[in-house]
């Protein structure tokens, strides 16, 4: 029955994205075209112009993709099972467990989706506007086979050893937001609509201390990364060490990344049974 939710949630969405994804796309090509006739049109002031009016509309295309990011997790789940579509929802043959997952599997799936669409876009308009035959004939091939070398040969599995621990931690830090958004949204059921922005709020305040306090804060994380890449000795530093420090000194940095992703795993778990349990025994709807 998951599958059956997933299938309906993205049909209810795609238009909507795939609008402003197909907006972006044409922007960048002509961004790229107006980029390439700089020269040719440097004097002209209209030109000028019509770049500032493009590249306004192009930013705003992609402000526009973040908002509706955010409006469409919080609408999708308040409207869809706290709304007057809540009588539906909640009358299908499906568990609080399976509406919550189909709710955040889209959500991340869409976000995702626009930060990939968002640098493809980004990297079509400088390859159109920028490269070119002469361009690519000066590149130094020989510097990009060096380092592409030195990723797989002297830092080797170092290197992609942190960028999977990377990707796999903020993965969990997205599942973490939107849980918390909608942990935000039952709470503010209970009470008014405009707590939910309230809600949100002390929720995440109470993270950011746990997390100052464990060490699991993108700060920590990003100097961490930063230590291993460049094998930088920290092992010397003991006094005032959070948690994570601790863990990635004794033990290695596979421990610090692991602690990391288990307390902000830890912390999605807890706003998912948060969600769930007010769900199926505080469910009050309009």
């Amino acid at each position: 029955m998951l599958k059956q939710l997933l299938k309906y949630e993205f049909k209810a969405t795609k238009s909507l994205y795939f609008g402003l994804y197909l907006a972006l796309a044409l922007l960048s090509v002509v961004l790229g075209v107006s980029f390439r006739q700089e020269n040719a049109w440097a004097d002209s002031t209209n030109f000028g112009r019509l770049e500032v009016i493009l590249m306004v509309l192009y930013l705003s295309v992609i402000f526009a993709i973040a908002v509706l990011c955010f409006v469409s997790t919080v609408q999708r789940f308040y409207k869809n099972l706290l709304g007057r579509e809540g009588y539906l929802m909640h009358t299908l043959p499906v568990t609080e467990t399976q509406l919550i997952l189909s709710k955040l599997i889209t959500s991340m799936v869409w976000v995702l989706c626009s930060g990939l669409v968002g640098i493809v876009c980004i990297t079509g308009m400088v390859s159109i506007g920028v490269l070119d035959a002469e361009v690519l004939g000066t590149v130094n091939w020989d510097s990009w086979k060096q380092l592409w070398g030195m990723l797989y040969g002297e830092l080797g599995a170092k290197f992609w050893l942190v960028m999977f621990w990377t990707i796999l931690i903020n993965l969990a830090r997205l599942a973490d937001l939107i849980l918390c958004v909608y942990a935000a949204c039952m709470i503010a059921h209970r009470f008014q609509k405009h707590v939910v922005v309230i809600a949100f709020i002390g929720l995440n305040v109470v993270e950011n201390q746990i997390d100052k306090l464990l060490g699991t804060n993108h700060v920590n994380l990003f100097m961490d990364i930063t230590y291993r890449v460049a094998d930088v000795n920290v092992t010397g530093v003991t006094y005032g060490m959070t948690p994570m420090q601790t863990m990635t000194t004794a033990f290695g940095a596979v421990s610090g990344y692991l602690f990391c992703f288990v307390v902000t795993s830890a912390f999605a778990a807890a706003y998912f049974c948060l969600t769930r349990w007010l769900m199926k025994h505080k469910l009050n709807l309009e």
